[in-house]
């Protein structure tokens, strides 16, 4: 009786321990069967994830065509030459640290918001320039430029320099000290008529020495080709053809004057709405807005600015010579529709531009107006 006792207990033992064993197999083959389709589905995840970033940054980040017009049409104004010159050769997209595009100028005052926009680098095959713009290239400026030593004003012979300003000033009908050369740029012309021709003109064909030099004014820039010395000096019509030439305006359409308490004043008019609103700053730093016709007063904002900020913004005046700009209107060109018409006036005069043609405008125009805008947008 014990011996068979002792074998069924025997055998029941080695069942359990057989049947623990096969479980304990099972349960491991299940684990390393899960643990396998888990890190295959991760590395799946993974990869495909991957593949949509890769995706996403080589689509190429493609330079809007306004912006890149916008650009051209700066630099070739500024510089007097044509827009086929010039050549987009880098762009990247930028995210701007202030309004002024991170380039303010002396005493400008920038709007503190991220503005964002892009980094273009243009060239004429000889020198290479850097611009900062926005996204829609409204607002532009120009960081720096690549230029070699000779095209800089201070190696212009005195001779050169005084033979051209007398002929600008002869031309344009202006003193000699509302002029200034902005570019002075060494060439050596393949004729004697320094590649500028006369109808019916001959010209010896010779190598001539000189320079080619743009002369700032007022209202336009104009570009000479010279010899060495001065002595031989000749406008280069085709590459002045771009610029953008003021009319005057009549004494029955400028506004009043300012009273005595106002620095400045702005008024808009046209556009799609077709309404005129006036913007004028005081000394104690208020901005007032009213919009002219509007019987009610309901849309008048006033908003201000600190006393310093109107300081500075009459010395930038001051620096921009914005009164040389007295009574001048920047025309629409013929045929423009629904353009907005901007008169701007302070203590010492009237100036007049439009929306379209403000890129066209005298950089230090365009100085002033930037400085005013960026004056209001910083207003609360």
């Amino acid at each position: 009786m014990r011996t068979m006792l002792k074998k069924y207990l025997n055998t029941n033992q080695a069942r359990i321990f057989t049947a623990l064993i096969l479980t304990g197999i099972l349960s491991v083959t299940s684990s390393l069967t899960l643990i396998k389709d888990a890190t295959g589905a991760s590395a799946n995840f993974s990869l495909e994830t991957n593949n949509e970033v890769l995706k996403d940054n080589i689509k190429p980040n493609r330079l809007p065509r306004p912006v890149a017009k916008a650009v051209l049409r700066d630099l070739a104004r500024k510089q007097g030459i044509f827009t086929s010159q010039l050549q987009i050769i880098d762009y990247s997209q930028q995210t701007w640290r202030n309004g002024c595009l991170e380039l303010p100028q002396s005493d400008e005052i920038c709007t503190q918001a991220l503005v964002p926009g892009w980094r273009i680098v243009v060239s004429n095959g000889k020198q290479n320039w850097v611009y900062h713009t926005n996204n829609n290239g409204r607002s532009l400026r120009l960081a720096s430029a690549n230029t070699p030593s000779d095209n800089l004003p201070g190696k212009l012979p005195a001779s050169v320099k005084n033979a051209v300003l007398q002929v600008a000033s002869r031309r344009l009908q202006q003193p000699i000290s509302q002029l200034s050369i902005i570019q002075a740029q060494s060439q050596t012309w393949r004729n004697s008529c320094l590649e500028l021709a006369n109808t019916d003109e001959f010209c010896t064909q010779a190598l001539v020495s000189g320079w080619r030099v743009v002369v700032g004014a007022v209202d336009q820039t104009l570009v000479y080709h010279t010899n060495q010395t001065g002595s031989a000096v000749r406008l280069n019509q085709k590459a002045n053809e771009g610029t953008l030439a003021p009319v005057q305006i009549p004494a029955s359409e400028l506004p009043p004057p300012l009273d005595r308490d106002i620095v400045f004043r702005q008024i808009s008019s046209g556009g799609f709405a077709g309404r005129t609103y006036q913007t004028v700053l005081l000394k104690d730093g208020r901005l007032i807005r009213v919009r002219i016709g509007d019987a009610n007063d309901s849309e008048r904002s006033v908003r201000s600015v600190s006393v310093q900020q109107v300081q500075q913004f009459q010395r930038y005046l001051e620096r921009s010579n914005f009164s040389k700009f007295q009574n001048l209107s920047y025309p629409a060109p013929s045929g423009a529709a629904d353009y907005i018409t901007y008169t701007l006036t302070s203590q010492k005069g009237t100036v007049q531009y439009n929306d379209i043609s403000q890129n066209n405008l005298p950089t230090n125009l365009q100085a002033a107006v930037k400085a005013w805008n960026q004056l209001v947008a910083s207003a609360q």
